[in-house]
């Protein structure tokens, strides 16, 4: 439940912000969420980006604004946070199937944008009805991996590149994987974080930074040109996730938009990470790969672990 009034006060926000700067940083701060939580909660609640989500509510307002409108398109473009005339028209042409002029002149009238979004229970639920996946909740201690790591636009992005860039990198460590301990039944993981939680600049709204690596010894040396990631010890919700890669983002959205919002359990700090073992295989029906994400017990309950 406190998931779904934090992302309804979100979108509350957005609308009220529309010709204001909105800063995707500071809704996860006020939704009280890390910014890749935040991010994931928002996509699989209200089914896009909160970064597309915005735009589609600029045009929406922008739209119903230009009915009687009398200043010129680039100041309304400018009113609601596009950079140039052009970029507000593409934008508008895409939501909206006409050019902004052809709107004012009548021409979309038999369309309608967007409407604001609202979220219920119920929503949800039947937005996730023929999903029921009942994680595991285990007590990992702490963790080290190394590997290589590369940056990402996620499946969520109009400009995503994840299923080129991932299985690159996979290639990549594969050719170096020889040069870390020999893992127990072929084991590797794969992390997922944001650019700032690295120390790095983002460089792009929807950018992540994957790591594909293997689990080592704190003692054992990084290998140059690797990079080590540390995932604290704690409580993890173990997923399994059956079937091909290309299907990932639908139990990913479950996770975050069914299952957190009515586990009682908190988003707690570090990164997700898949665990690759002998039953998976990225095309295949029959595939299987684990999910761990780190969460904290809700106020007042014990730890049951397996």
């Amino acid at each position: 439940m406190h998931h779904l009034v934090a992302i309804q006060g979100t979108l509350d926000r957005i609308e009220s912000l529309t010709t204001e700067p909105i800063s995707v940083e500071q809704l996860a701060k006020e939704a009280g969420m890390s910014y890749w939580h935040f991010q994931r909660t928002f996509t699989a609640m209200v089914g896009e980006p909160v970064g597309r989500y915005i735009r589609r509510r600029r045009i929406a307002q922008a739209a119903m604004r230009l009915v009687d409108y009398e200043g010129t398109l680039l100041e309304l473009a400018l009113d609601y946070q596009f950079e140039s005339h052009e970029a507000f028209t593409r934008s508008f042409k895409s939501e909206l199937s006409v050019t902004p002029s052809e709107w004012r002149e009548g021409r979309g009238s038999i369309l309608y944008p967007r409407h604001r979004e609202r979220l219920t229970q119920a929503s949800l639920k039947q937005r996730y009805k023929n999903m029921n996946l009942l994680p595991e909740i285990v007590q990992r201690p702490d963790s080290r991996f190394n590997g290589l790591q590369a940056r990402y636009l996620s499946a969520t992005s109009d400009e995503a590149n994840n299923m080129r860039v991932i299985p690159e990198l996979w290639k990549k460590f594969f050719e170096r994987a020889p040069q870390l301990p020999p893992q127990t039944d072929g084991v590797y993981y794969g992390l997922s974080n944001t650019p700032e939680a690295l120390g790095l600049e983002r460089r792009h709204p929807d950018e992540a930074i994957y790591l594909a690596a293997a689990e080592t010894d704190p003692s054992f040396p990084i290998p140059a040109g690797m990079t080590r990631w540390q995932s604290t010890g704690g409580l993890f919700a173990k997923f399994e996730h059956h079937g091909p890669v290309d299907t990932l983002g639908e139990t990913i959205a479950y996770i975050y938009g069914k299952w957190f919002p009515n586990s009682g359990y908190e988003e707690r700090e570090g990164p997700d990470f898949n665990r690759f073992d002998h039953r998976f295989s990225p095309v295949s029906e029959t595939s299987v790969l684990e999910i761990f994400v780190p969460i904290s017990s809700p106020t007042g309950a014990t730890d049951s672990v397996a």
